[in-house]
């Protein structure tokens, strides 16, 4: 059984080395490297590589979509595969998938982002605007797209965004990163006047900081 990988070439690099991670494998090599040997000693690393693989993948804890359930709102929503739209039926607790995530992935994964952007979009349109007049903020466009490790940003062109994500979170933990973000219109760095703001218009934020921490990982997941 082979396995792929992604080869680097460095030309500060002096020797050649494998890294074994769960988003993938790496080959480091120095870029006038003999691309024949290099092949080679690859091959010659392969049963290693493989055990590291199956390490890696034991050590990973069970994510809610291997027991076909995702977080919305806070609560934990079934996964229904092969369904004949996709949609989320708040009433049931059901996301609903034309694609069968085992099979598909990728596919699924879109579906959830594409039904997960119109969801937090529905409640943005709500929210946002009222805690835009109470906090006295502005912000010229809005963007919803789906972040690895950021919630949401202010930028100083005005486009304030949110990560699809949020979505998983319960509501007033979305709240908070709405404040946050608004409360980058009158104070762009995190210092105490940042936060004198923040806690102003939301008493809950130390908790939502801790919840997103602790579960931001289960939340953006997929």
């Amino acid at each position: 059984m082979e396995f792929n990988y992604q080869l680097k070439l460095s030309k500060r690099r002096k020797t050649v080395a494998i890294k074994v991670r769960s988003s993938g494998v790496s080959v480091y090599a120095p870029h006038n490297i003999c691309k024949s040997w290099l092949s080679g000693w690859v091959s010659s690393k392969q049963e290693w590589v493989l055990e590291k693989q199956k390490s890696l993948n034991e050590q990973q804890p069970d994510t809610l979509w291997s027991v076909n359930k995702i977080l919305v709102f806070g609560h934990e929503y079934g996964l229904v595969n092969g369904a004949s739209k996709s949609e989320i039926d708040h009433d049931s607790r059901k996301v609903y998938l034309v694609s069968d995530w085992q099979e598909d992935k990728q596919a699924a994964i879109f579906e959830v982002k594409q039904l997960f952007k119109k969801g937090l979009s529905e409640y943005l349109q709500s929210a946002l605007p009222q805690y835009k007049d109470l906090m006295k903020s502005e912000y010229k466009s809005l963007k919803i797209r789906f972040y690895k490790r950021r919630w949401g940003s202010l930028s100083s062109a005005g486009v304030i965004a949110f990560n699809c994500a949020l979505l998983g979170a319960p509501k007033w933990v979305i709240n908070y990163v709405i404040v946050h973000e608004l409360a980058h219109y009158h104070v762009m760095a995190h210092n105490t006047a940042f936060w004198t703001i923040v806690s102003r218009f939301d008493q809950n934020h130390v908790e939502a900081k801790k919840y997103l921490k602790e579960y931001g990982r289960t939340i953006t997941d997929w």
